[in-house]
């Protein structure tokens, strides 16, 4: 019985399926109009301020938000939820986040970092944030928006406020106040089994040790806070 022979597939072009200049413009312009508050069908309140959301957007993202909308209770049937407890520039900046996929909020992205000058340590090609946030100053808003993106479960958001946490407090910034500041917000503000935010703190004072030299590194150390070397 003559050898069967089996007839070689053709060869299959591999084809981009990457959106066109079009489509890809459509969708940004909608996300921006989205976040403009067109079509809203939720409201969040937060510090006197509204914002018209919408909730494929949150809900996707967020089991706290599904939640609350497809209850019965108060923010199911109202279509408002009111953060009255939470920090106003924290929500701001998860909501930013949700529609635009950085934060903070903000359109000065050119007074940070050049791109070119974090690409070597920070993929920032690969996780797409504003360099404006990777400046000191942000500190205390990373830490905020880490605690805030855990109370509400965003996916997403709390992995990029602890990169950013991170990138920052890897040098001179351990020498700042604003350090502390972060640190007495990642400790007073998360749960004691949520360590890595405190974790990556800590490692940044282990990594920079004359920062331990400061009066407010000292006094954080002496602090509720509990940091132990």
């Amino acid at each position: 019985m003559p050898a069967r022979t089996t007839t070689p597939e053709p060869h299959r072009q591999k084809v981009n399926m990457r959106l066109d200049n079009t489509t890809n413009d459509a969708y940004q312009h909608a996300l921006k109009e989205a976040e403009g508050g067109i079509y809203s069908d939720l409201k969040i309140t937060c510090g006197g301020k509204e914002y018209p959301v919408h909730k494929v957007l949150l809900c996707t993202r967020s089991s706290f938000f599904k939640k609350a909308c497809d209850s019965a209770f108060k923010e199911g049937e109202s279509n408002t939820i009111d953060f009255l407890e939470d920090d106003t520039e924290a929500v701001d900046s998860m909501i930013c986040y949700v529609y635009n996929g950085y934060y903070p909020r903000t359109e000065l992205v050119t007074m940070g970092p050049k791109i070119e000058n974090l690409n070597s340590t920070w993929k920032i090609e690969e996780f797409g944030e504003a360099t404006l946030g990777l400046q000191i100053e942000y500190l205390t808003l990373h830490a905020k928006v880490y605690a805030l993106a855990e109370k509400y479960e965003v996916s997403g958001l709390k992995e990029m406020a602890l990169r950013n946490f991170k990138f920052i407090a890897d040098g001179e910034a351990c020498s700042r106040a604003e350090f502390s500041d972060a640190c007495e917000i990642a400790y007073t503000t998360t749960i004691d089994s949520d360590r890595e935010l405190r974790d990556a703190a800590v490692k940044a004072l282990y990594d920079n040790p004359e920062a331990l030299d400061q009066d407010h590194a000292k006094a954080l150390i002496g602090s509720k806070c509990h940091i132990n070397f």
